[in-house]
């Protein structure tokens, strides 16, 4: 299964309560560390919305924050899945791809 999301940057209109409902712990640090906020935000927005999207699901189903967003050493992204994201998944890996331009920004899941 495949998902995508695609969003304009300037749409994030109130990053900091966007930030608090979306992202878990780790996925705050890693965000609060960048003069960009609003890209990393909206990067976090369409990865959670593709990943949904590949697990055939809504945010009804599985929370923002069972799906968390990170990043190797290279800076490759990858995502952990948690709590009901992760039984959806039932043991398959989703990988993910991200890119953005000066406003937009979009991601691709697979579940695998």
């Amino acid at each position: 299964m495949i998902g995508f999301d695609i969003e304009h940057i300037s749409k994030v209109k109130d990053d900091v309560r966007l930030l608090e409902k979306i992202a878990t712990e780790r996925e705050k640090e890693y965000v609060l560390r960048f003069k960009n906020k609003k890209e990393k935000v909206a990067s976090l927005w369409v990865v959670k919305e593709a990943v949904f999207k590949c697990l055939n699901v809504k945010s009804e189903k599985v929370a923002f924050k069972d799906i968390e967003l990170m990043h190797e050493e290279n800076g490759k992204p990858y995502v952990v899945l948690h709590g009901n994201a992760l039984a959806l998944a039932n043991g398959r890996k989703v990988e993910i791809s991200l890119s953005h331009t000066k406003d937009i920004v979009g991601a691709v899941a697979i579940l695998r």
